[in-house]
């Protein structure tokens, strides 16, 4: 029976839905809000019911591993290892987490009572840095840690969470609809309103706390949004009642703006990122694999090259709106930031901010749901 129950909930879902902070006032922000954050983050070391709780993951997995194909890649499973090693000391309760890699097309990740954290690689394939994985999982663990699943369960059953473990564990004839409650609410990102405002607001905390960007929830939701435009006829099921997307995502920023935590996508989505590139006789700086600046290959050029890539790590911002490149006396200001002056021998100011402007574009659409201009 839980096959066919399982089966039936298995469909292509969207769910809620380590790149440091480069600048100083990054830098600042990050270290005031983790210490705000760490405050409200209270570890408990007795947990009597964990051990039930694990038994009934067991129990809902089973099914899922049958249908499912496990994916053995040591590489992308040591990443996501990895991350949830950060993430686990922030979490309420010490659980004995463990993730898996599921072989599917589909967009998602869910996690079980008892810790048990699926990706599917559909979602691995579309987050690209360690921060929006990072993300995806505090939420899902936030679920775990905070006995979501089990309380929406025993709810929808009429009994109080220790009846249900006994009910689940006690092997009874309704231990099946139970456990394809259990893995629907898990599968579909099938909960409340409340939960599923904790699970952002709480991983946010913990993004923040662990050292990823926060920033990561934001373009997390937006590409949530743009796939949401792609195909706006699939059911999403019992996840139609959730917070619809734009409202999590005004809640996010509004957070991240409350905690003076500027928005800079940059560094959740991997993009503008510079380097410096030597051949025989040039030196390149390019932003994105595109050149920005060149000159023949010397010392001088060099170091004034890097001049100009440092100012870009700092300055070049996703969220920069095209007249915030301008000229002051032939020298390239961003905002009100020097970034380049008129050197002889290296690309002038004026088409390093030609450069710059067709870099911005190409990024940017690569991310289009984002309001960069805000």
């Amino acid at each position: 029976m839980i096959r066919k129950l399982l089966a039936a909930i298995m469909i292509f879902t969207l769910i809620f839905t380590p790149e440091a902070f480069a600048a100083s006032k990054r830098n600042k922000a990050k270290s005031q809000a983790k210490t705000q954050v760490s405050q409200d983050i209270q570890v408990s070391s007795q947990d009597p019911d964990l051990s039930k709780e694990i038994e009934i993951g067991k129990k809902a997995i089973s099914q899922i591993e049958k249908d499912w194909p496990i994916l053995i890649d040591p590489a992308i499973v040591s990443r996501l290892e990895m991350i949830l090693n950060k993430l686990e000391p922030h979490m309420q309760r010490r659980i004995p987490w463990e993730v898996k890699l599921v072989k599917t097309d589909a967009i998602n990740a869910f996690c079980f009572p008892g810790g048990y954290i699926f990706f599917t690689t559909g979602i691995i394939d579309m987050l690209k840095t360690d921060s929006e994985i990072a993300a995806v999982m505090a939420h899902e663990m936030i679920h775990a840690d905070r006995k979501h699943n089990l309380r929406m369960a025993a709810k929808s059953n009429k009994v109080t969470m220790a009846t249900l473990a006994t009910m689940i564990l006690s092997g009874g004839a309704a231990v099946p609809i139970i456990l394809a409650q259990v893995a629907q609410v898990a599968i579909t990102s099938g909960y409340t309103m409340e939960f599923e405002s904790e699970a952002d607001a709480l991983g946010l905390d913990v993004l923040i706390a662990s050292g990823y960007s926060p920033v990561a929830m934001i373009t997390l939701f937006e590409k949530f949004m743009s796939e949401d435009f792609k195909r706006p006829i699939i059911q999403y099921g019992i996840y139609m009642n959730h917070p619809e997307t734009p409202e999590r995502l005004r809640r996010a920023l509004q957070k991240l703006n409350a905690m003076k935590i500027p928005v800079e996508r940059k560094y959740a989505l991997g993009l503008l990122r510079t380097s410096i590139n030597e051949t025989e006789n040039l030196c390149e700086l390019k932003v994105d694999g595109v050149t920005i600046a060149s000159g023949n290959k010397n010392p001088d050029i060099r170091a004034a090259l890097t001049r100009l890539r440092d100012n870009l790590d700092k300055s070049l911002q996703l969220e920069l709106a095209p007249y915030e490149l301008h000229l002051i006396n032939g020298a390239l200001y961003i905002k009100n930031d020097f970034t380049a002056g008129n050197l002889q021998g290296i690309t002038p100011p004026d088409d390093i901010r030609k450069n710059l402007l067709k870099v911005l574009d190409s990024a940017r659409a690569k991310h289009p749901t984002a309001k960069f201009f805000q």
